[in-house]
C-alpha cells in the first residue's frame, strides 16, 4: 500500500516500550527508511517486507520530553533549587499502514517537530513490537531578515535541537556570535527541539556576520582550532549569515518602565476545603511593586490569621545557608466558613526576587504555607546619552537569592560583557559599564542565566555547560525575562 501520513493523534501516547512484548518468534520481516537522515518537515519513505500479509500496523515514533529539574519542598514552597534536567520518554502513533498480499508496505512519513538525533520508529501490531528502524533528525537553522536599520530584530529559528545530556557528540549546546563577538547560548530546554530567538542589529551601516556554532566537552565557547587529519565535530554545520545594516530610523526599545514583566496567574488557584487549613494565591509570579491576593480555607471560624512574607538572608557561594528574616505581616480574620482573602504587597518593604514562602499563623503556630515568585524590574539608566568613556549604571530590584534567580547577564551591542549578582544586597543590583563605540545608538540587553548546578556530583563535568551565560531564548528559563536599553553616544 502507498500513501501519505494520515491524521495524527492530538496527544502523545505515553507507553513504556520495554513492557511491550515482541512476538514469540522475535522481530518479523524487515523495515527500512530512506533517507536515514532528514530535517523537521521533510518526508522520508518507510518500507516493509516479509511481514504478515494484508494486515494493519501502527508506526510508533519514540522520543522524549525535557524540562528543568527543580526541587519542590514538601512544605509546598516552590524553592526552585536547580538540579539540571529531567527527561520523560514519549511515543506517538504517526501513521497506520497496511501490508499487501506479499507482506509489503511503503509509506511517506513527514518528520515531526522533535529533538535532533536518533529516533526509533517502531512497527506495532496488536500491542506487540514487530520491528523498528532508526531515523536521525538533522538540526536546521534559519535567519531572517537579511537587512534593516539599527535595532531591527534578527530572528534565528532552530529546529531539531538536541536533548540536553552529557554527550558532547550528539548533545552539545549551540551558541550565537555577532561579528565574532560572543552573544549567548540557546537554552537546551526547548519545546520539541524548536526555538526562536531575536537579537538586535547593532553596529555601523554595512555588512555584519551572524554565526551559530556548537561547542565541545561542555565548553562555553566554540572550539576554533583545526587539526589536520582529524574529523570535525560530527553534525557540525557551517552556519553563517550576512546581515546588511542599512541607514534609516533606528528601531529603539520602548521605555524600560514599559518592559516590566506581567504577573503570571496561578493555573489552579482554587481551594479544596478538606478540613485542614490551606492557602493559595491568585498569581504564581508578580513583578516588584505589585501585589497578590492570598486566599485561605479550612481555618477556625472568626479567628485572626497572620500572613507572613519573609525574606531569605544568607549565602550559597560556598554552601547553602539561608534564614527567613524581615517578615511582612498582614492580619486578616476568617469568616464563619473558615475562609479569608487578603492582599499582600511585598514591596517596598522587600525587593528580593525569586521564590518566597507565605505562611499563615494561627495562635502563634504555622497552620499552612504556600509560595509565590517575585520577578525583577529594571530601572532607567543613570544616563541615556553621553560621551565615550562615560560610566553607565544599571539598577534593578527583584533579583533573587538562589542559583536560578540571583544573576543577570549583560550584553553591549550583542557582546556578552559579564554578569551582575544580587546576592550581596538582597534583591538589588547596581551594574556599571563604560560607553564605547562610535557616535550613535548602542543597545544594552539583560538576559537571565543560572549561576551553577547545586549538585555537582550528579553531573560532575557540568555537561552541557549553561551556567553564567546569557539565555538568548530567555522564555525557556524557569521564569524568563528580557530587558533592553538604548544609549546614545554624542
Amino acid at each position: 500500500m502507498s500513501g501519505k501520513t494520515g491524521s495524527e493523534p492530538e496527544k502523545d501516547v505515553v507507553r513504556d516500550l520495554r513492557s511491550m512484548p515482541t512476538p514469540e518468534e522475535g522481530f518479523q520481516g524487515r523495515i527500512k527508511c530512506e533517507p536515514e537522515e532528514a530535517k523537521v518537515g521533510e518526508v522520508v519513505e518507510v518500507t516493509g517486507e516479509n511481514l504478515p500479509p494484508q494486515d494493519q500496523f501502527k508506526l510508533l515514533w519514540r522520543t522524549n520530553s525535557v524540562d528543568w529539574k527543580i526541587e519542590r519542598n514538601s512544605d509546598g514552597v516552590l524553592w526552585q533549587k536547580f538540579f539540571g534536567f529531567k527527561h520523560q520518554e514519549r511515543q506517538k502513533v504517526i501513521s497506520i499502514v497496511e501490508t499487501d498480499e506479499d507482506g509489503r508496505f511503503n509509506r511517506e512519513v513527514e518528520i515531526p517537530e522533535d529533538f535532533g538525533g536518533l529516533h526509533d520508529l517502531y512497527l506495532i501490531r496488536e500491542e506487540k513490537r514487530i520491528n523498528k528502524v532508526g531515523v536521525r533528525i538533522i538540526r536546521s537553522f534559519e535567519v531572517s531578515p537579511n537587512s534593516g536599520p539599527l535595532g531591527s530584530p534578527i530572528t534565528i529559528t532552530a529546529h531539531g535541537l538536541p536533548l540536553p545530556a552529557a554527550n558532547f557528540v550528539e548533545n552539545s549546546i549551540f551558541h550565537i556570535y555577532y561579528d565574532n563577538k560572543y552573544t549567548g547560548l540557546i537554552s537546551p530546554v526547548t519545546f520539541k527541539g524548536t526555538c526562536e530567538i531575536n537579537i538586535p542589529a547593532t553596529g555601523q551601516p554595512g555588512t555584519h556576520i551572524v554565526d551559530v556554532e556548537r561547542s565541545q566537552f561542555g565548553n562555553a565557547h566554540s572550539y576554533r582550532q583545526t587539526h589536520i587529519g582529524l574529523t570535525p565535530l560530527p553534525g557540525t554545520p557551517d552556519l553563517s549569515w550576512k546581515f546588511e545594516l542599512t541607514e534609516g530610523e533606528p528601531v529603539l526599545p520602548p521605555p524600560i518602565g514599559d518592559q516590566v514583566p506581567d504577573s503570571v496567574p496561578r493555573e489552579n488557584s482554587g481551594l479544596t476545603d478538606n478540613g485542614r487549613p490551606s492557602l493559595t494565591t491568585d498569581y504564581w509570579a508578580i513583578p516588584v511593586n505589585s501585589s497578590l491576593e492570598v486566599m485561605g480555607a479550612g481555618f477556625p471560624e472568626n479567628t485572626e490569621v497572620k500572613l507572613i512574607w519573609p525574606e531569605l538572608e544568607g549565602s550559597n557561594i560556598r554552601e547553602e545557608s539561608f534564614e527567613e528574616k524581615n517578615s511582612v505581616i498582614v492580619r486578616e480574620t476568617t469568616g464563619g466558613d473558615g475562609r479569608f482573602a487578603a492582599e499582600i504587597k511585598p514591596a517596598p518593604k522587600t525587593v528580593q526576587g525569586g521564590p518566597h514562602p507565605i505562611h499563615a499563623i494561627v495562635n502563634e503556630k504555622k497552620a499552612a504555607t504556600t509560595s509565590a515568585i517575585v520577578l525583577p524590574v529594571f530601572q532607567d539608566l543613570s544616563r541615556k546619552e553621553g560621551s565615550i568613556g562615560d560610566q553607565i549604571t544599571i539598577n534593578a530590584q527583584g533579583i533573587g537569592w538562589n542559583e536560578i534567580w540571583n544573576q543577570v547577564t549583560i550584553l553591549y551591542d550583542n557582546s556578552f560583557i559579564g554578569y551582575a549578582c544580587g546576592g550581596d544586597i538582597p534583591g538589588i543590583i547596581e551594574a556599571k559599564l563604560r560607553a564605547t563605540g562610535k557616535p550613535g545608538w548602542h543597545l544594552i540587553d539583560i538576559y537571565p542565566t543560572i549561576q551553577k548546578q547545586r549538585n555537582f556530583a550528579e553531573e560532575a563535568f557540568e555537561i552541557p555547560f549553561i551556567y553564567r551565560l546569557p539565555f538568548l531564548n530567555w522564555n525557556s528559563h524557569p521564569q524568563g525575562y528580557h530587558f533592553r536599553y538604548a544609549f546614545k553616544i554624542e
